[in-house]
This record gives C-alpha cells, structure tokens and sequence, in this order.
C-alpha cells in the first residue's frame, strides 16, 4: 500500500470512529448526572428511617415503576436503579478517556503506536465478544421479567425488566463505543503520526 492510500485508510477510520466514540462519551457526561438523583434516593431513604416512616406519598391510580405508593423500599430500591443506570451507561466514558483500571505492568512502556495495537487486539477478542456474549444470554431474562411483570416483593419498584434490560442494552451499547476504539486505533496502526492527536471530544 503506497503513503498516500494508507494515509487515506487511516483518515477514513479516524472519521469513521468519531461519531461511536462521540456518543459514547456523550452519554457518558450525560449519565453522570445521575450521582445527582443517586444522592437524592439515598438522603430520602436515610430521613425516611430517621422519621419513621414507610409511606411518603400515596395516589390512586398505579403509575410506572412507583405503583401507587412511594414507600422507604422504593426510594432504597430506586438507589440501586439508578446506580445501576449510571454504572453501565458511563463506563463508555471511561473507555474513551482511558480513565479505566488497568492492570497491565508493561502497557505503559509500550509506544503510542504498540499501545493502540494492544487495545486494538483487546476489543476485537475480547470486550466485544464478551459484551455481545453476555447482552445476548442475558436476554430472556429480561423478556421473562416484562411478561411477567415482575416486581418487588417488598412494597418497592414495580417493573424490574428495566434494570434488567439495562444491563443488555448497556452491554450492545458498549460493544458498539468500543467499535470506535478499533477504528480509532487501527487508524493510528496504520499511520503512527496520529498517536499524537487525541479524538476532539475527549478534551
């Protein structure tokens, strides 16, 4: 392949993991909002149980995930809904910034360009499959839960598949960001000079 073919190669795939990598940070930011409303669950809870309280509010008709009452399970049970929304959706973020754990000794004496091919070889084997993997068994699961509408046994939140179809959702949506590392760092593969140049939205 001459230099300017693969240049043009590489420009492609930098394009074309722009927008992958751009809405996964995207939601990223957004989802971090959570910690909010996370904070919020956990304080109601906690003077709740200060007061003595079971019941907060009560309406007559059933509404989504609240059924007719907000009691101190509901608002225990929505910490972990939350929580759990927060978990899945901005772990994109950690991945595009590479804010996550890592626990490879010699990954940071690898050059920029090594590093990339590592990630690379990472995402195509490893974090895809297994996110596509788990999303797919972990499906009926969630269908089961929505047909039977199933909900918690204790006065909590109803409609449990949400939190359940979060996990799959989250995982597809995961596999589909970490498409846009593979084109991001098969582009730097290809040509190195780009190793220095950070996607324009991780900043």
């Amino acid at each position: 392949m001459n230099d300017a073919a693969h240049l043009k190669v590489a420009a492609a795939l930098h394009y074309l993991s722009q927008p992958l990598i751009g809405v996964g940070i995207w939601v990223g930011r957004l989802t971090s909002w959570l910690v909010l409303a996370v904070i919020a669950a956990v304080m109601t809870t906690i003077i709740m149980n200060l007061l003595g309280m079971n019941e907060l509010l009560r309406w007559e008709n059933s509404i989504f995930l609240f059924n007719k009452a907000f009691t101190i399970n509901s608002a225990t049970e929505l910490q972990w809904y939350l929580y759990g929304f927060l978990i899945l959706f901005s772990s994109t973020y950690a991945l595009h910034t590479n804010s996550h754990v890592r626990v490879d000794l010699l990954y940071q004496r690898f050059s920029p360009r090594t590093q990339h091919f590592v990630d690379l070889v990472g995402h195509v084997f490893f974090l895809i499959p297994f996110c596509l993997m788990v999303a797919y068994l972990y499906w009926p699961q969630v269908v089961m839960s929505f047909n039977s509408g199933e909900q918690s046994n204790f006065g909590g939140l109803t409609d449990r598949f949400i939190i359940k179809g979060a996990l799959s959702i989250a995982l597809v949506f995961m596999a589909l960001n970490a498409l846009g590392r593979i084109f991001y760092s098969l582009s730097i593969v290809i040509d190195p000079k780009r190793a220095t140049k950070e996607p324009f939205h991780v900043h």
